[in-house]
């Protein structure tokens, strides 16, 4: 019975480090040996999507991050300051110094599709976008979701790992570039009604607001 209990707990432990992992694909890494800064960030509009991120990474690492307003840019910003934390998840995260060079962790690839599930999750919660539906109606046939990033490949790895669960999307596309910035992003689609219902079903999301707007899609398939 204890060794159930303590497997539950690690594959528990493995899952919220999986969403971890892919929310940081939108954070930032900010080392500073000198003034012995070792921060991991991540901005966010919605507050209380960075209040279930702060409770995942303080049921992870034992430490609640900071969560303040930034007035600048009016979004929220958690913040772990922690030289050991940092480290380690430089570490099991791959991370290769940018955004732009950071591929999928090999933790997450070699993992079982439960944990790859919950990568993908916090990922999409991140990175992804879903139509605004709760102001306006759309046609089913132009449902769709998408994940942006601006290393490619990542998103190719994930495109695989999305197959994987049964779940069909578009190719990769880009690159595209935002207005005032040099660098590209890749973009991939998930179109339809019926995939994007599936991949509410099978990935889902802890984004408060991203989780209204997928249920309500799957509401509108059940319907149909």
């Amino acid at each position: 019975m204890k060794l159930k209990i303590s497997v539950q707990k690690q594959t528990e432990k493995l899952k919220l480090t999986a969403y971890f992992l892919g929310a940081l694909r939108d954070g930032c890494f900010i080392r500073n040996d000198k003034s012995s800064i070792y921060r991991i960030q991540i901005y966010q509009k919605n507050k209380k999507w960075i209040e279930i991120l702060s409770k995942i990474i303080e049921r992870i690492f034992d430490k609640k991050p900071l969560i303040v307003l930034d007035r600048r840019d009016d979004v929220w910003s958690l913040i772990l300051n922690s030289k050991e934390i940092y480290e380690k998840v430089i570490k099991i995260s791959d991370y290769k110094g940018t955004q732009k060079n950071w591929n999928t962790p090999r933790m997450i690839l070699e993992s079982p599709l439960e944990i790859q599930k919950e990568y993908v999750k916090g990922f999409f919660d991140s990175e992804g976008g879903v139509p605004h539906v709760e102001m306006s109606k759309v046609k089913p046939k132009n449902i769709r979701v998408h994940i942006t990033q601006s290393n490619k490949q990542c998103l190719d790895e994930l495109k695989i790992i999305i197959h994987n669960m049964g779940i069909k999307t578009g190719k990769v596309c880009g690159p595209y570039y935002k207005n005032g910035y040099n660098s590209p992003i890749y973009r991939l689609k998930i179109h339809g009604i019926k995939k994007v219902t599936k991949f509410s079903n099978i990935i889902g999301s802890s984004h408060p607001e991203k989780q209204k707007r997928l249920m309500m899609i799957s509401k509108t398939h059940t319907k149909a």
